[in-house]
């Protein structure tokens, strides 16, 4: 595992903190090299639709770059070293392109719950048809009870 290039996909979600505290652990234990990125969803605009989802997108970015500075933040806290990167959905460098060009190792995705099914992320397919690194899907730790 030393020096191998890990990539996190971060979402603000239990999952995604479970994939960024994994990716930091690797840096620390491992001397990985990391890499976060995270996917700002865009809005589309219908023929007819009368309203410009420009304003949206921006905002979306806003959030998600937002986003991004948390898990960084959280990351220095632990003098866990990464590079950052937002992408935008449906522009290039997709998340799969990215992830071919980057010459990672390890891509750590945040599980989705998915009705009646195991969980997933919908880029896990992408990203395994585009490159050959190994991808793994990450759950969230169990919350501890606290007896009360």
């Amino acid at each position: 595992m030393t020096g191998q290039r890990v990539l996190v996909v971060f979402e603000p979600t239990r999952s995604g903190a479970a994939a960024l505290e994994l990716g930091r652990e690797l840096v620390q234990h491992h001397g990985a090299t990391l890499t976060v990125v995270s996917v700002a969803p865009q809005g589309m605009s219908g023929a007819r639709c009368g309203n410009s989802p420009l304003d949206y997108n921006l905002c979306i970015q806003d959030v998600v770059t937002e986003d991004l500075d948390n898990a960084r933040a959280s990351l220095e806290e632990f003098d866990a070293h990464a590079s950052y990167e937002v992408l935008i959905d449906g522009v290039s460098p997709s998340l799969d392109e990215f992830a071919a060009a980057g010459c990672f190792d390890l891509v750590l995705l945040p599980a989705r719950r998915r009705p009646m099914r195991a969980p997933g992320h919908p880029a896990a397919k992408a990203l395994r048809r585009a490159t050959s690194v190994e991808i793994q899907i990450v759950t969230s730790r169990p919350r501890q009870r606290t007896p009360g």
